[in-house]
């Protein structure tokens, strides 16, 4: 990715990513249909990235794409049940345009699933 203020560098995170899990440029460029020198140009930064791209990045390394895209200057934490160690919450400092887009989407999502489960629950206490 360019040098611009606005773009996160995740050159870092998708080496160690692939390094992690064994897999050479080649593979990965074969995985995203890109050659392995654009590959290489992501991993340095040198190079953009799509958003189908990364999408794609996300699934093969079973990462969410908030947390690939994360510059440390977001925190995005979720408990369990069983946690009350940690805090359940977003801090965030100067985040980008597209993450605000992707966090809001997010909200968008679990919205939908809480009605979906209130439904259900309403199903059940008339059945009780």
């Amino acid at each position: 990715m360019s040098n611009n203020n606005n773009q996160v560098k995740i050159g870092d995170k998708l080496r160690k990513l692939r390094v992690n899990k064994g897999y050479s440029q080649e593979s990965m460029a074969e995985t995203l249909q890109i050659s392995q020198k654009t590959y290489s140009n992501m991993e340095n930064d040198k190079s953009s990235i799509s958003i189908e791209n990364l999408k794609k990045i996300a699934e093969e390394f079973n990462v969410d794409l908030l947390e690939l895209l994360s510059d440390g200057k977001v925190i995005v934490q979720y408990n369990t049940a069983n946690d009350s160690s940690t805090f359940n919450g977003v801090v965030n400092n100067n985040v980008s345009e597209e993450l605000i887009i992707q966090l809001k989407e997010r909200i968008e999502d679990l919205k939908i699933i809480i009605d979906e489960k209130s439904t259900k629950i309403s199903q059940l206490e008339k059945l009780l």
